[in-house]
C-alpha cells in the first residue's frame, strides 16, 4: 500500500511538472505541493535512496551560488546528484527536485543530494530528511516581517542541531555562525580568508556582530573583510575566530575572483567578495568530500553563474548581468563589486514587496547607497522599476545621484527596455526576488527575439 502511494505521489508530481513546464514556469514548487498531498511522507522516502552523503546549505547570503559551484563540482568530479537547482528552497521544493529525480517507481538513488534552503526551513528539513553535513554561509539581517529578528533564526538552527551526528562546515570569519560547534556539540570544520588587500579597518554595516555570541560583551575586530565578517575577538570571555581548517590567501579581484585554498590556486568568472566566500565555502565542502584539488580548481574555473546571480544574458550589442539582492549587505557588496569591472554602465533597480520580497523596504535605507557617487563605479544612469519603483528612486536621490539621471518605470518590461535604449553596452540589472524570474524571462525573449537597441525602439515583448 506504502508503494502504491509512493508511486501515485511520483506520478502526480511529475505530471504536474510537464505541465507546469509546457506552461513555460520551472516547475520548482508545484510538482512537490501535490506529491506532498497525495503522501505527505513522500520527501523521507524518496531522500532515503541517496546512496553517498546529504548535504544541507543554508546562510542569508550566497547560499544558491555556493550549492551552484558545490553541484558543478561534483558533476565534474563524476558524481550524480539531486539538487533544486533553481533555487526553490523550501519544503515542497525540495520535494520537488526528488520528484524530478526520481523514476516513475520512486527511485532514487543517487550518489549525493545537495538541497539549499531557507535558514529558518532547516529545522523542518531535518525532520524529514537524514543529513550528513551543514554548510553555513553567514547570518544577515535579512527580512524581519517575515523571519523575525536573526537571533530567534540562529537558534531554530541551533536546536534543529544540537546533540545530532550532522557535521557542521562553519564560517569562521562571521560570529554569528562560528560559535555553532561550541553550543550544540557537532564536530565541525571552518573555512576562512587571511588578511589582504580589500580588508577594511572599520565597518559600517556591522550591525549584527557587535555582541559576542557566548557572553553578550561587545566584540572587538582587528579588521573587516566585510559588514561583520573579519578577525575579531572577545576581551571579556576570549571568544574569537576558530583555527580555520581551509583557508583562503592571495585574494586578488581583478574584477573576478583569484584565491588560493590550502595552497590551491583558483581562478574564477565570479566578481564581489561574496563570491570569494561562495568559492571558499564549496570548496572546502568539496575538499571534505574528499574531491581532489585539480577537479575542484577546474570546476570552479569553468563555472557560470545562472538563475540570477550575477548571470550575463546579452541582448543585441548590450551585456545584461542580472543579479538578486534582498538586504544591505548583499547590496553593498554589489556596489562594491561595480568598482572591479572597470566599465562604464547603467544600473536597473528593481524593488518589488510582494510576501516573499518582504514587506517592508525600509532596508533600503541601511544600503550604503551613496557609493554610486563615486567615479570608479564607473555608474551613467540609474533606472528604477518594479512595485515600489519610487522608494528606490528616492533612496538613490537622497544618495546624491542627479534627479535628471533617475528614471522610473513601475513596470519591469518598460524599464528594462529604457535602459536598453541608453547608449551603454553593460547593464547591471539589480532585482528582488519576486522580480528576478519575470526579469530574467523577458531578458530571454528579447535576446532570443533578435531585438537590437540600436535600430529598434519597438520591442517584440510589446506584440503580446
Amino acid at each position: 500500500m506504502k508503494q502504491l502511494r509512493i508511486m501515485a505521489a511520483v506520478l502526480i508530481g511529475k505530471a504536474v511538472l510537464a505541465l507546469s513546464r509546457l506552461w513555460g514556469n520551472q516547475g520548482t514548487v508545484l510538482p512537490g505541493y501535490w506529491a506532498r498531498k497525495v503522501y505527505p511522507s513522500i520527501l523521507k522516502e524518496l531522500s532515503a535512496g541517496v546512496k553517498k552523503e546529504t548535504v544541507i546549505v543554508t546562510g542569508t547570503n550566497g547560499k544558491t551560488t555556493t550549492a551552484n559551484i558545490i553541484a558543478h563540482i561534483l558533476r565534474e568530479n563524476g558524481e550524480t546528484i539531486v539538487h533544486n537547482a533553481a533555487g526553490a528552497n523550501m519544503i515542497t521544493g525540495i520535494t520537488a527536485a526528488f520528484v524530478a529525480a526520481s523514476d516513475w517507481k520512486g527511485r532514487s538513488r543517487y550518489d549525493y543530494a545537495l538541497l539549499e534552503t531557507d535558514e529558518a526551513n532547516v529545522p523542518l528539513l531535518l525532520e524529514e530528511i537524514s543529513a550528513d553535513l551543514l554548510l553555513i554561509t553567514n547570518f544577515f539581517r535579512d527580512q524581519l516581517d517575515r523571519f523575525g529578528e536573526l537571533d530567534h533564526t540562529i537558534d531554530l538552527i541551533k536546536r534543529a542541531v544540537d546533540g545530532s551526528a550532522i557535521k557542521l562546515i562553519l564560517n569562521a570569519d562571521d560570529p554569528l555562525v562560528s560559535c555553532f560547534a561550541q553550543e550544540s556539540g557537532c564536530e565541525a570544520y571552518y573555512f576562512s580568508y587571511d588578511a589582504n588587500a580589500y580588508d577594511q579597518n572599520d565597518s559600517q554595516e556591522n550591525r549584527e556582530g557587535r555582541y559576542c555570541m557566548v557572553c553578550g560583551a561587545p566584540i572587538k575586530y582587528e579588521f573587516f573583510h566585510y559588514a561583520q565578517l573579519g578577525k575579531y575577538y572577545c576581551p571579556n570571555c576570549g571568544n574569537k575566530n576558530p583555527q580555520a581548517d581551509y583557508r583562503a590567501s592571495d585574494l586578488l579581484m581583478r574584477p573576478f575572483v583569484q584565491v588560493s585554498v590550502n595552497g590551491n590556486r583558483i581562478q574564477s568568472n565570479l566578481p564581489g567578495y561574496y563570491n570569494a566566500y561562495n568559492i571558499l565555502a564549496a570548496a572546502a565542502l568539496a575538499d571534505h568530500l574528499k574531491i581532489t584539488p585539480v577537479i575542484i580548481r577546474q570546476a570552479i574555473s569553468s563555472f557560470r553563474s545562472t538563475s540570477g546571480r550575477m548571470e550575463s544574458i546579452s541582448v543585441g550589442d548590450r551585456e545584461c548581468v542580472l543579479t538578486l539582492v534582498k538586504n544591505p549587505a548583499g547590496f553593498n557588496q554589489l556596489l562594491s563589486a561595480f568598482a572591479n569591472d572597470g566599465q562604464e554602465k547603467n544600473l536597473v533597480l528593481i524593488l518589488n514587496d510582494n510576501p516573499a520580497d518582504g514587506r517592508d523596504v525600509s532596508w533600503i535605507w541601511d544600503v550604503e547607497m551613496e557609493n554610486i557617487m563615486r567615479e570608479d563605479r564607473h555608474i551613467k544612469k540609474i533606472y528604477c522599476a518594479g512595485q515600489r519603483s519610487g522608494d528606490i528612486a528616492l533612496r538613490v536621490k537622497y544618495a546624491g545621484w542627479p534627479q535628471d539621471e533617475i528614471s522610473i518605470a513601475g513596470d519591469i518590461k518598460q524599464g528594462i527596455e529604457k535602459s536598453l535604449r541608453d547608449n551603454s553596452e553593460l547593464i547591471y540589472i539589480v532585482c528582488t526576488y519576486t522580480a528576478l524570474f519575470k526579469t530574467r524571462k523577458i531578458l530571454m525573449r528579447l535576446k532570443n527575439s533578435g531585438y537590437s537597441p540600436k535600430n529598434r525602439y519597438e520591442s517584440p515583448l510589446s506584440e503580446h
